[in-house]
Protein backbone atom coordinates (compact mmCIF):
# COMPACT_ATOMS: atom_id res chain seq x y z
CA UNK A 1 0.00 0.00 0.00
CA UNK A 2 2.58 2.66 0.81
CA UNK A 3 4.49 1.57 -2.43
CA UNK A 4 1.50 2.71 -4.42
CA UNK A 5 0.89 5.74 -2.06
CA UNK A 6 4.66 6.52 -3.28
CA UNK A 7 3.39 5.68 -6.79
CA UNK A 8 0.28 8.03 -7.17
CA UNK A 9 2.13 10.88 -5.40
CA UNK A 10 4.86 10.60 -8.13
CA UNK A 11 2.47 10.11 -10.64
CA UNK A 12 0.48 13.38 -9.16
CA UNK A 13 3.26 15.21 -9.16
CA UNK A 14 4.67 14.84 -13.00
CA UNK A 15 0.91 15.84 -13.81
CA UNK A 16 1.24 19.21 -12.12
CA UNK A 17 4.66 19.93 -13.67
CA UNK A 18 3.00 18.83 -16.83
CA UNK A 19 -0.18 21.65 -16.34
CA UNK A 20 2.27 24.20 -14.81
CA UNK A 21 4.74 23.83 -17.96
CA UNK A 22 1.76 24.14 -20.45
CA UNK A 23 0.04 27.13 -18.27
CA UNK A 24 3.29 29.22 -17.54
CA UNK A 25 4.26 29.06 -21.20
CA UNK A 26 0.69 30.23 -22.52
CA UNK A 27 -0.21 32.36 -19.71
CA UNK A 28 3.02 33.63 -18.25
CA UNK A 29 4.48 32.61 -15.12
CA UNK A 30 3.46 35.96 -13.27
CA UNK A 31 -0.25 35.22 -14.27
CA UNK A 32 -0.26 31.67 -13.62
CA UNK A 33 -2.18 30.63 -10.20
CA UNK A 34 -1.64 27.16 -8.49
CA UNK A 35 -5.76 27.65 -8.75
CA UNK A 36 -5.14 27.86 -12.29
CA UNK A 37 -3.12 24.92 -12.20
CA UNK A 38 -5.65 22.69 -9.97
CA UNK A 39 -8.83 23.30 -12.05
CA UNK A 40 -6.94 21.83 -15.03
CA UNK A 41 -6.31 19.00 -13.56
CA UNK A 42 -9.77 18.99 -11.28
CA UNK A 43 -7.90 18.87 -8.04
CA UNK A 44 -7.95 21.17 -5.17
CA UNK A 45 -5.14 24.02 -4.96
CA UNK A 46 -3.96 22.56 -1.49
CA UNK A 47 -3.40 19.60 -2.87
CA UNK A 48 -0.94 21.32 -5.83
CA UNK A 49 0.28 22.96 -2.28
CA UNK A 50 1.15 19.71 -0.75
CA UNK A 51 3.58 18.57 -3.98
CA UNK A 52 5.11 22.18 -3.83
CA UNK A 53 5.53 24.52 -1.00
CA UNK A 54 4.80 27.64 -3.37
CA UNK A 55 5.20 28.64 -7.24
CA UNK A 56 8.93 29.25 -7.39
CA UNK A 57 9.23 25.93 -5.95
CA UNK A 58 7.49 24.42 -8.61
CA UNK A 59 9.72 26.29 -11.36
CA UNK A 60 12.59 25.19 -10.03
CA UNK A 61 11.10 21.38 -10.10
CA UNK A 62 10.25 22.18 -13.52
CA UNK A 63 13.77 23.63 -14.68
CA UNK A 64 15.15 20.25 -13.13
CA UNK A 65 13.22 17.98 -14.78
CA UNK A 66 13.46 19.52 -18.45
CA UNK A 67 17.02 20.17 -18.01
CA UNK A 68 17.63 16.36 -16.99
CA UNK A 69 15.06 15.37 -20.08
CA UNK A 70 17.73 17.61 -22.50
CA UNK A 71 20.33 16.41 -20.71
CA UNK A 72 19.70 12.29 -21.54
CA UNK A 73 18.22 13.69 -24.94
CA UNK A 74 22.13 14.58 -25.89
CA UNK A 75 23.46 11.34 -23.85
CA UNK A 76 21.29 9.40 -25.99
CA UNK A 77 22.71 11.30 -29.26
CA UNK A 78 26.61 9.95 -28.41
CA UNK A 79 28.59 7.96 -30.39
CA UNK A 80 28.62 3.99 -29.91
CA UNK A 81 30.85 2.94 -27.06
CA UNK A 82 31.39 6.53 -25.39
CA UNK A 83 29.76 7.11 -22.28
CA UNK A 84 30.69 10.84 -22.06
CA UNK A 85 31.61 13.85 -23.39
CA UNK A 86 35.42 13.51 -21.88
CA UNK A 87 36.76 12.12 -25.64
CA UNK A 88 34.98 13.79 -28.19
CA UNK A 89 35.59 16.80 -30.71
CA UNK A 90 34.36 19.88 -31.48
CA UNK A 91 32.68 18.89 -35.01
CA UNK A 92 31.10 15.43 -33.00
CA UNK A 93 29.91 17.77 -30.44
CA UNK A 94 28.29 19.99 -33.00
CA UNK A 95 26.64 16.92 -35.09
CA UNK A 96 24.93 15.55 -31.58
CA UNK A 97 23.98 19.78 -30.63
CA UNK A 98 22.45 20.01 -34.30
CA UNK A 99 20.26 16.72 -34.41
CA UNK A 100 18.84 17.80 -30.53
CA UNK A 101 18.11 20.69 -31.80
CA UNK A 102 15.78 18.91 -34.44
CA UNK A 103 14.54 16.31 -32.07
CA UNK A 104 13.12 19.71 -29.52
CA UNK A 105 11.38 21.13 -31.95
CA UNK A 106 9.68 17.87 -32.60
CA UNK A 107 8.99 17.57 -28.70
CA UNK A 108 5.76 19.54 -27.55
CA UNK A 109 7.24 19.70 -24.20
CA UNK A 110 10.54 20.89 -25.27
CA UNK A 111 8.99 23.63 -27.44
CA UNK A 112 6.67 24.80 -24.68
CA UNK A 113 9.75 24.95 -21.96
CA UNK A 114 11.68 27.18 -24.43
CA UNK A 115 8.79 29.39 -25.19
CA UNK A 116 8.52 29.37 -21.03
CA UNK A 117 12.33 30.38 -20.80
CA UNK A 118 12.80 32.89 -23.16
CA UNK A 119 8.87 34.78 -23.49
CA UNK A 120 7.15 33.90 -20.45
CA UNK A 121 9.66 34.77 -17.62
CA UNK A 122 10.86 37.72 -15.79
CA UNK A 123 14.50 37.75 -15.98
CA UNK A 124 14.82 40.98 -14.37
CA UNK A 125 12.68 40.47 -11.66
CA UNK A 126 14.46 40.35 -8.35
CA UNK A 127 12.16 37.99 -7.66
CA UNK A 128 13.75 35.45 -9.99
CA UNK A 129 17.14 35.91 -9.13
CA UNK A 130 17.35 32.75 -7.15
CA UNK A 131 15.56 30.99 -10.22
CA UNK A 132 17.82 32.45 -12.61
CA UNK A 133 21.43 31.56 -10.62
CA UNK A 134 20.14 28.04 -10.55
CA UNK A 135 19.18 28.05 -14.09
CA UNK A 136 22.59 29.43 -15.14
CA UNK A 137 24.43 27.02 -12.86
CA UNK A 138 23.10 24.08 -13.72
CA UNK A 139 25.67 21.23 -15.01
CA UNK A 140 22.69 19.16 -15.79
CA UNK A 141 22.31 19.87 -19.30
CA UNK A 142 25.74 19.99 -20.53
CA UNK A 143 26.24 21.11 -23.95
CA UNK A 144 28.01 24.21 -23.16
CA UNK A 145 30.78 21.81 -20.74
CA UNK A 146 30.41 19.44 -24.24
CA UNK A 147 31.75 22.22 -26.24
CA UNK A 148 34.29 23.38 -23.73
CA UNK A 149 36.04 19.93 -23.16
CA UNK A 150 35.81 19.42 -26.98
CA UNK A 151 37.70 22.36 -27.80
CA UNK A 152 40.01 21.33 -25.01
CA UNK A 153 40.71 18.41 -26.62
CA UNK A 154 41.45 19.80 -30.17
CA UNK A 155 43.87 22.14 -28.86
CA UNK A 156 45.41 19.11 -27.04
CA UNK A 157 45.63 17.11 -30.02
CA UNK A 158 46.44 19.61 -32.39
CA UNK A 159 43.15 19.97 -34.30
CA UNK A 160 42.62 23.48 -33.04
CA UNK A 161 45.10 26.42 -32.49
CA UNK A 162 46.82 26.38 -28.80
CA UNK A 163 45.40 30.64 -28.92
CA UNK A 164 41.78 29.64 -29.14
CA UNK A 165 39.95 30.09 -25.56
CA UNK A 166 37.44 26.90 -24.87
CA UNK A 167 35.33 29.29 -22.59
CA UNK A 168 34.60 31.49 -25.37
CA UNK A 169 33.89 29.42 -28.44
CA UNK A 170 31.54 27.13 -26.06
CA UNK A 171 29.82 30.46 -25.34
CA UNK A 172 29.42 31.56 -28.38
CA UNK A 173 28.03 28.12 -29.59
CA UNK A 174 25.50 27.50 -27.30
CA UNK A 175 24.42 31.34 -27.63
CA UNK A 176 24.15 30.31 -31.96
CA UNK A 177 22.46 26.98 -30.90
CA UNK A 178 19.70 28.72 -28.01
CA UNK A 179 19.04 31.60 -30.68
CA UNK A 180 18.46 29.18 -33.95
CA UNK A 181 16.57 27.16 -32.09
CA UNK A 182 13.92 29.91 -30.28
CA UNK A 183 13.80 31.21 -33.54
CA UNK A 184 12.26 28.42 -34.73
CA UNK A 185 9.98 27.50 -32.45
CA UNK A 186 8.66 31.20 -32.87
CA UNK A 187 8.54 30.96 -36.28
CA UNK A 188 10.47 33.54 -36.37
CA UNK A 189 13.30 31.70 -38.75
CA UNK A 190 12.96 31.59 -42.68
CA UNK A 191 14.96 29.35 -43.37
CA UNK A 192 15.88 25.45 -42.49
CA UNK A 193 16.89 25.49 -39.23
CA UNK A 194 19.42 22.09 -39.75
CA UNK A 195 21.17 23.79 -42.28
CA UNK A 196 21.70 26.72 -41.08
CA UNK A 197 22.87 25.69 -37.53
CA UNK A 198 24.96 22.79 -39.49
CA UNK A 199 26.95 25.89 -41.38
CA UNK A 200 27.06 27.89 -38.56
CA UNK A 201 28.92 25.38 -36.34
CA UNK A 202 30.93 24.73 -39.89
CA UNK A 203 32.25 28.37 -40.04
CA UNK A 204 33.36 28.34 -35.79
CA UNK A 205 35.29 25.06 -36.49
CA UNK A 206 36.68 26.37 -39.75
CA UNK A 207 37.86 29.73 -37.43
CA UNK A 208 39.63 27.75 -35.05
CA UNK A 209 40.82 24.26 -36.68
CA UNK A 210 44.28 24.56 -37.45
CA UNK A 211 45.35 23.40 -40.88
CA UNK A 212 45.96 19.94 -40.44
CA UNK A 213 42.83 20.00 -38.08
Amino acid sequence: MARRTKEEAERTRTRILASALSLFAKKGYVHTTFTDIAERLKMTKGAVYWHFESKQALLMALLDEMLAKFRRQILELLPPGETSFEGLSFPVVADMMVRNAVRIIGDAKGTAFFLLIHEQLQWADASMEEVRVDLLSNQRFGPWAAFKQAVENDVREGRVRADIDPVQVATVCISIWDGLVHSRIARLLQCDMEDTLRKAYDAVWASIRTAGG
